[in-house]
This record gives C-alpha cells, sequence and structure tokens, in this order.
C-alpha cells in the first residue's frame, strides 16, 4: 500500500527534502525502500505559490508525477482525503501547530528539527501522538551519515575501551550576518540562533554516541545584537542553490536586524554513564574557525569529521593510528542497515566521496524511509518524540542553565520543571 505524503513547506529546505524523496523513488523503485514500501508525495503546500511551483516543478521532472499545490494549510488538510503523512518543513513555531492538527485529523507526522519550538509545545506533539495513535517523527540527519553509524558501533564495540569524556567544539564566524539570511533565525522567541537552531544537532550527536545527559552547566551570551541580511550566496553559499527560490518575508537584503538570540555558549554536560562532554558553539569567532568533534577513553580517542563530508574518523591508541577502511577491522559485525546500503551501494564502509548535494538528498532519503516504516509496522521510528526531546531539552538545557547561572539537569528541562528561559517564548507564541 503506497504511504501518501504531503510536503509543507517549500522554502530551501523543503526543497531540499523534495530531492530527498525524488532520491528515496529513484533508489527503490516502485517497490519502495526495504520494510517501508512505496511513499508518493501527493501535495505540496506553501503559502507563497511561486516556492511550491518550484518544488512540484522538481518532483515532476524528476518522476513524471506532479503533487498537488495548496497555498492553504487547512485546505489542504480538509481537501486532500487520500493523504497519510505530512512531512512538515516549515520554521520552527509553526512545527507543533500543524504536526497537532494533522495527527489530530488522523494523519502522522514528520518535522524537521528542532521537534518544536519549546519543550512545552514538543509535550504537546508527544501527547497528541498517544492520544492519536500516529507516528511522530524528527528529520535529524546527521546521525544518518554512514561515518557516524560507523562511529557508533566502534565505541560500542569498545574501540577505545570505556569513554571518559567528549569535545564537541563548533566555533565559526557568520562574519556579522544572519544564520541562512532568515530572520526568524535571530529571533529569540522563535528558536533562533547557532546554539538552538545549530545545537540541536550537536546536541543529538553527543547523545547519540555518548548515551544519555544527566546535567548540563553553561555560560552564553550574545554577542552580536546587530546583524545583516544577506542572500545566501553570501551567507551560505555550499546551499545557496536550495534556497535561491525561498520568500523571504522579514527584511530586504542589507537591511541590519536586531538578533537577540544567543550567539555563543560554553557547556558541561554530564552524561548518565558518569562521562563528561564539553560542548562549545559560536557564529562569532571571526579570523579562526575552531572545530574538534572527538571521544576519549581508557583506550584511545576517536576523532570524527565534519557529519556529511564523507570523511573517515580515525581512532588513535598508543603506537597506532586506524582510519577509513581499517576501521571496519575493529568491528567485523558491522553492517549498514538495508536503505543506507541501498542508497551508498554497500552494506560497510569507512568513507565515501560524494557531492554534499547527493549526500544530502542520500539521509533526507533515510528519513523518509525510516518514517514510513514505523507507519507500516506499527512500530517507532529512529528519532522519535522521546529522542526529539531529548535532543532539544540538551541545547535548551544549555539556555536554562546560562540564563540560571546554575547546573541544570536534563530531564527537569524535558518535563517542564526547568523552563525559566521557554516561559516568555511560550507565552509571546501562546503555547
Amino acid at each position: 500500500m503506497t504511504l501518501n505524503i504531503a510536503l509543507i513547506g517549500c522554502g530551501g529546505m523543503g526543497l531540499r527534502h523534495a530531492h530527498g524523496y525524488v532520491e528515496l523513488v529513484k533508489t527503490f523503485g516502485a517497490a519502495g525502500a526495504p520494510g517501508a514500501g512505496p511513499v508518493e508525495m501527493i501535495a505540496v503546500c506553501d503559502r507563497h505559490e511561486g516556492p511550491a511551483n518550484r518544488v512540484a516543478d522538481m518532483i515532476e521532472d524528476a518522476t513524471g508525477r506532479r503533487p498537488e499545490i495548496f497555498l492553504d494549510f487547512d485546505s489542504m488538510l480538509h481537501d486532500l482525503k487520500s493523504l497519510d503523512a505530512m512531512d512538515i518543513v516549515t520554521d520552527t513555531p509553526m512545527h507543533h501547530r500543524f504536526a497537532i492538527a494533522a495527527m489530530d485529523a488522523g494523519l502522522h507526522a514528520m518535522t524537521e528539527k528542532p521537534m518544536g519550538l519549546t519543550l512545552k509545545a514538543c509535550r504537546l506533539m508527544r501527547d497528541a501522538a498517544e492520544r492519536t495513535g500516529k507516528v511522530i517523527a524528527v528529520a535529524e540527519n546527521y546521525r544518518r551519515d554512514p561515518v557516524n553509524r560507523l562511529s557508533r558501533a566502534l565505541l560500542d564495540g569498545g574501540a577505545i575501551g570505556k569513554p571518559y569524556f567528549a569535545l564537541d567544539v563548533a566555533l565559526s564566524s557568520a562574519r556579522g550576518g544572519v544564520m541562512h539570511g532568515t530572520v526568524w533565525r535571530a529571533k529569540r522567541d522563535q528558536a533562533g540562533g547557532t546554539v538552538l537552531d545549530a545545537g540541536v544537532h550537536n546536541a543529538d550527536m553527543l547523545l547519540y554516541l555518548m548515551g544519555p545527559a544527566r546535567s548540563v552547566y553553561a555560560e552564553t551570551s550574545t554577542n552580536e545584537r546587530q546583524r545583516e541580511l544577506r542572500g545566501m550566496e553570501a551567507q551560505s553559499p555550499q546551499l545557496a542553490e536550495f534556497y535561491g527560490h525561498r520568500v523571504e518575508t522579514g527584511g530586504e537584503a542589507g537591511d541590519m536586524i536586531e538578533h537577540d538570540a544567543a550567539d555563543t555558549a560554553f557547556a558541561v554536560v554530564r552524561f548518565e554513564s558518569g562521562a563528561v562532554g564539553q560542548l562549545s558553539l559560536s557564529d562569532t569567532s571571526h579570523g579562526e574557525r575552531v572545530g574538534q568533534s572527538s571521544v576519549h577513553g581508557s583506550e584511545g580517542t576517536l576523532i570524527r569529521t565534519q557529519s556529511r563530508s564523507g570523511r573517515p574518523a580515525t581512532i588513535k591508541r598508543e603506537g597506532e593510528t586506524i582510519s577509513g577502511d581499517d576501521l571496519l577491522g575493529l568491528v567485523p559485525d558491522f553492517a549498514l542497515d538495508d536503505v543506507t546500503a541501498g542508497l551508498w551501494g554497500a552494506d560497510r564502509l569507512g568513507s565515501y566521496e560524494l557531492d554534499f548535494r547527493e549526500t544530502d538528498r542520500k539521509i533526507v532519503a533515510i528519513e523518509y524511509a525510516d518514517f514510513a516504516t514505523a507507519i507500516a509496522s506499527g512500530g517507532q521510528p529512529e528519532v522519535g518524540a522521546t529522542e526529539g526531546m531529548d535532543a532539544l531539552a540538551l541545547a535548551y538545557g544549555v539556555m536554562e542553565s546560562g540564563e540560571a547561572g546554575a547546573r541544570v539537569n536534563v530531564e527537569d528541562v524535558v518535563s517542564g520543571a526547568v523552563s525559566g528561559f521557554q516561559d516568555d517564548i511560550d507565552r509571546t507564541m501562546k503555547i
């Protein structure tokens, strides 16, 4: 049975999801991905007709089937009776509103990361999934990278012994611009800023590799409150081709934008295992980028590379360095799942050489297949409500700690017992 999906949001990330859908269809054909079955995108929805047509045109050119275009979410929900699920790729403040409406209408829902605007929004989404029996999934992409899958297997297999601590340092420069040239990403009350909007990726990877987090202590700041709004060609050239068609309603190129979201955070995380982590994020490190992602254990160190780069991880132990395909010898039972193996053409690999665009669409294809498999099987997606909330709670835990000047328990952020930073957001957005 075919799973009929609608894409909600046809901006830059919406176009990237559409490419991922096409990759899934082209790779696995009419039968669909193993365990998932066939998926068809029967509609796209965006309040702007131009972006909606751009995405629909691309899908039609690639598959021969044109999705129906809707410019109003409620009209689509009412009129499209054959719909089974939604993929919500809007700005973060709309994730919970659309997902809850979808589930209450009997549809399954997947949202882009972060799962919701705040943990209160996420709890409402989780409750809707439990009330309706529908699947809620989060399109968290970094962990799906085959090199990151291997890194997890190496840690699980004891390749560096017992993990003692992890470093995740991502200090870069936005050169005084607004992240992705998108005004809402500059705003505290819309979950903007690199610490939340990008940091949820880092948080999810730390949890994926190190297990649940117990507590976090952080210092946060907003170093640059006036930023220039620029086009993607100037701000993020690697992604510019995906975003040229979108409509930015918050301002014009060259405008100075009030940036009140945190742009810098330095945090110490204590994991349930007893291990410690350092998470440092900023886009105000001008003149020098600093990147380090590593796990240090009783017998060696695992050094990760940038997700979606295809570059190999490395293990360093006393007297030896192991990298790339040589790492596979340390985990003889490691194998990629059938969907990932089908997309990459191998069930075991230590690195790969692909253009970013190809890697990006393959990883989104995995997200679609995982979502469809959960629906078909009645099970849970790899990144569901629990995983989506845990990652966002760690990112928001950084903000809560920075605001309070005290260590916070991550579970208290999940439950809402700690919410001082988020309370103003919830009131402003009427959650």
